[in-house]
């Protein structure tokens, strides 16, 4: 909570040009953080991606007008998708937005487990979308160039979730004795694999390609495999 209190005073003190798609980012942030403290199992993933996006603000302290501006509309729009599903779960609605079902459908699962199906509904369940959601073509062919802040963020969270599952869970750990530690890497690897894919995937929408709805199935089920995976191997 001490962070969105500085972040808000950051925000409230700051020039009047400031616009409300940044404002309401904050709030996200807010929102978030109250996730990540409350006792529904959205905490798991809430203070993760919370942390999250903590790092890509601090990407951005030195980035210029227009990259914070499209970078924050994005992550407003992916970070809404579950925003919404924790307040649908809350109030015992349907979840809309598929991707997040699967999230929220056991109440038994492990903090490490959570955080790997979020982060799995996150990159492989409708990145894509928000970010064609966020751009005009000629806008993501800008901010594809700048798409290293997310990438710096994404290997630091990666590196904490690691750390966890080693920490705590006894599979976790003899995966990675048994691997002499090189898992450690090919989930490095697959995280840049999964974002790459999100791009041509991205591409492959902007310019109406016939490839897109079957990358996009190809994806779906991949995504629906490793959230079985992530339920019961661990």
């Amino acid at each position: 909570m001490k962070y969105f209190f500085v972040i808000f005073f950051l925000l409230a003190t700051s020039e009047k040009s400031k616009s409300q798609s940044s404002a309401y980012a904050f709030y996200q942030l807010y929102q978030l953080d109250s996730i990540g403290k409350a006792q529904s199992i959205g905490r798991h993933f809430g203070e993760l991606y919370y942390s999250f996006l903590l790092l890509v603000e601090k990407q951005l302290e030195n980035a210029d007008t227009a990259t914070r501006r499209m970078v924050r509309h994005f992550e407003m729009v992916f970070a809404q998708f579950y925003i919404d599903a924790c307040i649908a779960y809350k109030d015992h609605e349907q979840i809309q937005l598929p991707a997040w079902r699967a999230y929220f459908a056991d109440t038994s699962l492990k903090s490490i487990q959570y955080k790997l199906l979020g982060t799995n509904a996150h990159l492989n369940g409708g990145l894509s979308e928000a970010i064609a959601g966020s751009y005009t073509p000629d806008e993501w062919r800008e901010i594809k160039q700048k798409y290293y802040l997310f990438n710096s963020c994404l290997n630091d969270t990666y590196k904490q979730v690691f750390k966890e599952a080693i920490n705590t869970n006894k599979r976790a750990r003899l995966l990675n004795t048994f691997t002499l530690g090189l898992d450690k890497p090919l989930g490095n690897f697959y995280l840049y694999k999964w974002r790459k894919r999100q791009m041509r995937l991205t591409e492959y929408y902007f310019y109406g390609s016939p490839k897109y709805k079957k990358m996009l199935a190809k994806v779906t089920r991949k995504k629906d495999r490793l959230d079985k995976a992530v339920a019961v191997l661990l």
